[in-house]
């Protein structure tokens, strides 16, 4: 028995050694890694963005745009891509080489009192719409950002009272004009409204919304709500009504053209007709007149003369006596 006690002695601390050993190899051993890049960390496509932003802008504000929050003590560069509606342009800042400025219009980079670099723009115009992209390089990577900017306008309110002779009814009309972008226009029942959008030349959107109102409806003043970006709050207007200053609705311009053209058309007949008629009168006059035969004074026929001779010698007899008794008497 005793052989066998000292052979699991043996096993025991041979396999104790053992395991010893190597757990020091491994506890001695230097630890390894291996880094392998993630997709984005490797190189990006050209049109490929970190961020996407849509930014609107007042007219006449300022602007600043940031395309990182590192300062210029990690960067390598930044350089800004302008594409306008009527020009593209480039802005860029280095460590290394000179400063670039290709727009000339007064949109630069400036730098932060921390050090920060940022594209400065004012007063903003609609001009300066557009998509900007900027990328941003450091010693470990870089940043891209694309920015959308568009300018918003304010809008102007205006409203009146239309009555329609045709259906008899009145209607309310309330208008956004000259606003960007367009406004939305609300009444306190969307009951018989109607919404016609117009793009104006100068960039900007027209709203009117009409309102139609029964006529046997009791009508007193009607009030529409306004919402536009330019305003933190809505906006509402009161269109004031005067029964008997309700305005009909404008007639076309091009009916008026054609009043006016029937018009001349006519004025010109009649003048044309009144000469024509004038002239072929003084024709008809001149023929009568030249058909007609002019009356002669009648001649004294032989019969005449023969019939007023013997009166004519009576007379002279009698004148004759008459002579002769006037000087008897003067005896």
């Amino acid at each position: 028995m005793a052989w066998i006690v000292n052979l699991w002695t043996i096993i025991l601390l041979t396999f104790s050694n053992r395991f010893v050993w190597t757990n020091e190899t491994q506890s001695n051993s230097s630890p390894t890694f291996s880094v392998t890049p993630s997709p984005s960390a490797s190189t990006k496509p050209l049109d490929y963005f970190d961020e996407e932003k849509f930014i609107s802008i007042k007219l006449g504000e300022e602007i600043n745009l940031s395309c990182t929050n590192r300062t210029w003590s990690t960067m390598l560069f930044d350089t800004w891509e302008l594409k306008n509606t009527d020009k593209t342009c480039r802005i860029a800042n280095s460590n290394s080489d000179p400063a670039v400025n290709t727009c000339n219009d007064g949109r630069t980079i400036t730098n932060t009192t921390e050090g920060r670099s940022q594209l400065y723009i004012h007063p903003f115009e609609y001009t300066y719409e557009g998509i900007y992209t900027c990328e941003t390089a450091f010693q470990r990577g870089s940043h891209k950002i694309l920015f959308k900017l568009s300018a918003i306008v304010q809008p102007e309110i205006s409203g009146r009272i239309e009555y329609s002779t045709t259906d008899n009814h009145y209607v309310a009309v309330c208008e956004a004009s000259n606003g960007k972008p367009n406004a939305s226009i609300s009444w306190s029942s969307d009951e018989n409204v109607t919404e016609k959008v117009t793009y104006n030349w100068n960039h900007t959107f027209t709203v009117e919304s009409r309102r139609i109102i029964p006529y046997n409806t009791s009508m007193g003043n009607v009030t529409c709500i306004v919402s536009h970006p330019y305003w933190n709050e809505s906006q509402t207007y009161t269109i004031p009504y005067i029964r008997g200053t309700a305005q009909e609705p404008k007639k076309p311009i091009y009916w008026i053209v054609i009043i006016a053209c029937l018009f001349c058309v006519l004025l010109i007949t009649f003048v044309t007709s009144f000469v024509c008629i004038k002239k072929h009168l003084a024709d008809l006059r001149n023929c009568c007149k030249s058909t007609i035969p002019v009356a002669t004074a009648p001649t004294k026929t032989q019969q005449d003369v023969e019939e007023v001779e013997p009166y004519a010698s009576y007379v002279e007899r009698v004148n004759s006596i008459y002579n002769s008794s006037a000087e008897l008497c003067n005896v």
